[in-house]
């Protein structure tokens, strides 16, 4: 089970998920499904930044013309959105003693989010076909809700997960999981304003 035993990105993405599932239960073997060695590090950005793509892809885009925005901008901001929770956490946590944890917290992390946002896609359009084929084609308000319903749930469990890996990844306790979760919150808040202000100027 030792990750240095790992030798492709497969195999690391199917240790990954077991490790993903183990952080949403709060189950400390977690940290034994992830490779935190620096090669691990850079591997765990490649399927983020799939993931993230494909998603924009999906459902992004075709949302651009209703909101203004992009594709290419919606990526941006997510890229962006994550340099700026990783620098806030760069920021807070030598203060709380536990720098030597960065790197673990950005491998489960990023292995994370983008399992996560692959079951984002998979739930949704898995689940918008069967409904549909289910419920007919006057579904549409019903699929809406579901839709909102199933992201509302996979927040929720990256949330959770998010707060296990703090836990049981970087071995934080209690009050400096809340202010490190407090930092990304505000540095995400104030960077996404100031890129707003930029735009709409």
């Amino acid at each position: 089970m030792a990750a240095a035993s790992r030798s492709s990105l497969f195999q690391e993405a199917a240790w990954a998920m077991g490790g993903t599932w183990r952080l949403l239960l709060g189950r400390p073997e977690a940290r034994a499904f992830f490779d935190f060695s620096q090669r691990g590090l850079a591997g765990s950005f490649i399927p983020l930044v799939i993931a993230t793509v494909v998603l924009v892809g999906f459902i992004g885009a075709g949302s651009a013309g209703q909101t203004g925005i992009s594709a290419a901008m919606q990526i941006f901001i997510l890229g962006a959105i994550a340099t700026l929770r990783f620098s806030a956490l760069r920021i807070v946590l030598p203060r709380l003693d536990a720098l030597h944890a960065f790197r673990p917290y950005m491998v489960a992390s990023n292995w994370a989010s983008a399992i996560l946002f692959a079951a984002m896609m998979a739930v949704t359009f898995g689940g918008v076909f069967v409904a549909a084929l289910i419920l007919g084609p006057a579904s549409g308000s019903a699929l809406v809700e579901m839709v909102l319903a199933l992201w509302g749930a996979v927040g929720f469990a990256l949330l959770v997960i998010e707060i296990n890996i703090l836990r049981i990844v970087a071995r934080l306790g209690a009050a400096e999981i809340v202010l490190a979760l407090a930092a990304q919150l505000f540095t995400i808040l104030a960077g996404l304003y100031l890129i707003g202000q930029i735009f709409q100027g």
